[in-house]
């Protein structure tokens, strides 16, 4: 291949000179190169006419003959190399991206370095336009026409406190009982989704009413839902993913031993024209599948 490459630069510019430079080789190897293919190929391609090297008639033949196929045999390597290589959008939740997705992306740079991920977290385009990723990760019930959705996990929520504050008001072990305690509302972003706590009260028995008439604070995003948690402000709901790092640690602990089953996470992938790196990366991230 290196011997056709040789050839063809040389007769694209009539020099070595310029093709040793256009291939980042010297002269003498553009020069050996040439030689090896006509050693091949048992004819003279390049003949030397007054001090000039100039291609012969059978070298000039070949040379139109070969670019094609080379041009060709180029296009084709592109297109495969782009398809493993470049960009690769993800589209997951935010409190999903830094607690669950953030962590294990050292993993996969290290083996595909290159490839460079593009997160995106904006819950409108993940969730009602289905646009801007080639690989997402939904919380849902599986069902997303044009995606195929393989099972990641268990969407479970946990009550959770601190330490302190399960020795002051005792395990929860009905649902209601979590109103023992002073309370953190998790504060839907938007009427369409309810709420990590509006879903244990739900669960509970409580009408909308009701909930909204509970005392608490309320907090839009689970990272600060969590640090009230952590401060000791009250029991809360969260999604398991989200507080292992603090419940492994002793800071928080789970106050109710029966989670909240109300969902699923899913990789989605496009059923139809999508690239190997696509279904690479969902595979990559389906190795931390729960059964």
């Amino acid at each position: 291949m290196i011997s056709l490459s040789c050839f063809t630069a040389f007769a694209r510019h009539m020099s070595v000179t310029k093709a040793a430079a256009e291939l980042n080789l010297t002269q003498s190897a553009v020069s050996r190169q040439i030689k090896n293919l006509e050693d091949m190929l048992g004819c003279s391609l390049v003949e030397r006419v007054k001090q000039r090297l100039l291609l012969t008639d059978t070298g000039r033949q070949y040379a139109q003959e070969i670019s094609l196929l080379l041009d060709q045999i180029e296009a084709a390597t592109h297109q495969v190399r782009s398809s493993h290589t470049g960009h690769l959008r993800v589209g997951a939740e935010p409190s999903f991206t830094t607690r669950w997705l953030l962590p294990k992306l050292r993993d996969y740079a290290r083996q595909h370095p290159e490839i460079d991920l593009e997160i995106m977290n904006d819950l409108r385009r993940l969730y009602d336009g289905h646009e801007g990723y080639d690989v997402g990760i939904l919380y849902g019930d599986g069902n997303w026409p044009g995606f195929d959705a393989y099972h990641l996990m268990n969407g479970d929520m946990l009550a959770v406190c601190t330490p302190e504050l399960l020795e002051r008001y005792g395990e929860i072990h009905q649902r209601r009982d979590i109103l023992r305690y002073p309370l953190l509302h998790h504060a839907a972003h938007s009427a369409q989704f309810r709420s990590s706590t509006q879903l244990w009260l739900d669960a509970a028995g409580l009408s909308q009413k009701e909930i909204e008439m509970l005392p608490g604070q309320r907090l839009e995003h689970f990272q600060f839902v969590r640090d009230a948690a952590l401060h000791g402000l009250g029991a809360t709901v969260l999604p398991r993913f989200f507080i292992t790092e603090e419940v492994d640690a002793g800071r928080l602990v789970i106050a109710c031993e029966q989670p909240l089953n109300c969902g699923q996470y899913y990789v989605v992938v496009p059923k139809h024209n999508r690239e190997p790196k696509v279904d690479h990366f969902a595979q990559w991230l389906l190795q931390w599948r729960e059964a």
